[in-house]
């Protein structure tokens, strides 16, 4: 029953947008976009109330949920995989599309309605014709649906039993807000894509489109920085590698649309300003929803393995066709505003504040442009040359964290910086208490860690920004409340200044090793003694729980092995992780073999600072929250 009304109101969905497209009746269109809403909403709770009656008579709920399946974990299935994640992903472009035409729209033209209504149609296509998260069960799987239909009213099987989550996705809290937070994010650069194209198709157009669009970025910049810390901390928690961010290409294809956004929240100011960058910011707005589209590729069509890709589908060629059909539209668009972007006024100043955004969105996209080759690269390479390549860390350590420490210093001196160019003696002498305590904390953090010179540059950049931002808070606070766009800037830059510092000593001075042991020994690491205590198990109704209690400093923690039921892949490791100010001693079972256990001990430096500053940018939000 729950298939047949989720496909017949799917098909309501496709009609209503369609009509949307379609449709002249400018008085017509917001009561048809709030239905779209109500439609979304609808079919979100209908799976969502098939998962929780696991309902396996639905091929989505039979292959990816189980009958012991935790509530929070059956929840987080709707988004576990392809069908359903695409469900999510409309009801997330339908939530912006109604806040869209009641907060940003300024336009009387429909222009912006039908391109908006085009894309959420887009991806109900798919949903609709390939791969519905509610297509009913019609050939039974040794475990979970083999196959399954897309029209309604049909005769359906039912599964014995769910197949259940993939482990990964059902092993820590953060799988129920990590995928949510991020889509609101990605999805969200939805909105300046609409608000440059549509405003520019005008004939006559709103020079006000940049200040719509840069207010309709800022939020999703937010999520997308939160949902990026969300799934480092996830990745810390849940893969048990000791890391938090390893360079994936799924990892990365969130990376390249958040550096854009952040170049498009800076250059946007410097139109707004002084009217200078027009073509460049519209390039910038497309491209951020261009690359939101081929991530969405990468991560669905099954074109490379990842621990964070879904499983393959028939998406990639569709989703090939749109990244088409998205791009004529934003050169078409670009081709015939040719005067208009000409019309752009030069920047004069190189070293004043339209010059350090210049300089700020050229290091941003020179950083996206790496990473997209670092990523795309191995991908034609294993289709002309038939053999797998794999860009390693190396890589983007060496190309963009040269560039991201280039751009804390120029964040650093841009503070205070007016329109015209900076005086460098002036700047000096303004902040020079800013400096001295900088170098203090850089001279001292050197010898307490037998540090290179290398290691002085770059914590001496992420300090001063740090110190200097600081510094403005508490002045400014002093005349004014913590509330604007002036704060939002502030706060946000405090945020990455604490974060770079954090890693910049995670990266120089974390170490590890790999050590067998027996249960009853006593082990020496990094100056610190552990007691590996006797494992025992525990049995749960969706897994089965290895634990191995590790003491120290009267404390004791579990590092241990997960083994699910419903799922013949390898053991999923939980660490143990002993938490301070300084560092993280995190320590993962590699292989219990009798009474041995091979366990990989990693001291993490800055771990903490490195997740302050990550929730300090992602609050900047709040400094926008008006009374």
């Amino acid at each position: 029953m729950i298939s047949s009304i989720g496909i017949v109101l799917s098909w309501i969905g496709f009609v209503n947008l369609a009509t949307l497209i379609f449709s002249k009746k400018k008085n017509l269109f917001q009561t048809l976009v709030r239905v779209n809403l109500y439609i979304h909403f609808l079919l979100f709770c209908l799976l969502e109330i098939g998962l929780f009656l696991d309902d396996f008579s639905i091929y989505y709920i039979a292959n990816h949920s189980a009958t012991s399946t935790p509530p929070l974990y059956k929840f987080a299935s709707l988004w576990g995989s392809l069908d359903g994640s695409i469900l999510l992903w409309n009801f997330v472009l339908s939530i912006y599309f109604y806040l869209y035409v009641k907060y940003y729209r300024a336009t009387t033209e429909l222009y912006d309605i039908k391109i908006f209504a085009f894309i959420i149609l887009f991806f109900n296509g798919f949903t609709i014709f390939s791969s519905s998260p509610f297509a009913g069960c019609i050939q039974l799987a040794s475990l979970g649906c083999q196959d399954f239909t897309l029209l309604p009213f049909q005769d359906l099987v039912i599964s014995d039993a769910g197949r259940g989550p993939n482990p990964l996705l059902q092993n820590h809290p953060l799988m129920a807000i990590h995928p949510p937070v991020l889509y609101l994010g990605y999805v969200g650069l939805v909105l300046p894509f609409v608000v440059a194209t549509s405003e520019l198709f005008n004939k006559y157009k709103d020079e006000n489109w940049i200040k719509i669009a840069e207010k309709a970025t800022y939020f999703p910049w937010v999520f997308l920085t939160a949902g990026i810390s969300l799934g480092a901390a996830w990745s810390y928690e849940v893969l048990g590698w000791g890391g938090y961010w390893a360079w994936d290409p799924v990892e990365n294809v969130s990376f390249i649309p958040w550096l854009l956004a952040t170049a498009f929240l800076h250059s946007s100011k410097t139109q707004i300003k002084e009217r200078t960058l027009i073509n460049w910011n519209y390039v910038l707005a497309c491209l951020m929803f261009l690359s939101v589209i081929f991530g969405t590729f990468i991560t669905r069509s099954g074109v490379l393995i990842s621990v964070h890709a879904f499983s393959n589908g028939n998406i990639g060629t569709y989703l090939l066709i749109g990244l088409l059909a998205f791009t004529s539209l934003f050169i078409f668009i670009g081709i015939n505003n040719v005067e208009y972007f000409k019309s752009s006024k030069k920047v004069k100043n190189l070293f004043g504040r339209s010059g350090f955004f210049v300089a700020n969105n050229i290091i941003l996209s020179a950083s996206a442009l790496i990473v997209l080759i670092g990523t795309v690269y191995p991908i034609f390479y294993e289709s002309f040359f038939e053999r797998q390549l794999t860009m390693g860390r190396s890589f983007y350590d060496i190309l963009v964290g040269p560039l991201l420490l280039i751009l804390v210093y120029l964040m650093a001196f841009s503070t205070k910086v007016t329109k015209v160019n900076l005086n460098l003696k002036k700047w000096i002498i303004q902040n020079q208490n800013e400096i001295n305590i900088t170098l203090v904390i850089s001279i001292i953090s050197t010898v307490y860690f037998k540090a290179s010179y290398k290691f002085v540059f770059a914590i001496f950049g992420s300090v001063l920004l740090s110190v200097i931002i600081l510094k403005n808070i508490i002045t400014r606070l002093k005349r004014t409340k913590l509330q604007g766009t002036y704060w939002t800037g502030q706060v946000s830059h405090l945020g990455i200044g604490i974060f770079t510092i954090g890693l910049i000593l995670n990266v120089t001075q974390s170490f590890s090793n790999e050590l067998i042991i027996s249960a009853g020994d006593t082990v020496n690491f990094g100056d610190k003694n552990f007691t590996i205590l006797s494992p025992y198990e525990e049995i749960k109704q969706e897994k089965n729980v290895i634990n191995l209690p590790i003491e120290f400093d009267n404390k004791e923690k579990n590092a241990s092995l997960n083994i699910f039921k419903n799922s013949s892949q390898q053991a999923i490791s939980s660490p143990a992780v002993f938490r301070s100010i300084e560092s993280d001693t995190y320590i993962t079972i590699k292989v219990i073999d009798d009474d041995k256990f091979k366990l990989i001990f990693r001291e993490n430096y800055g771990i903490f600072i490195l997740w302050l500053g990550l929730a300090t940018s992602s609050a900047s939000f709040l400094t926008r929250v008006k009374k």
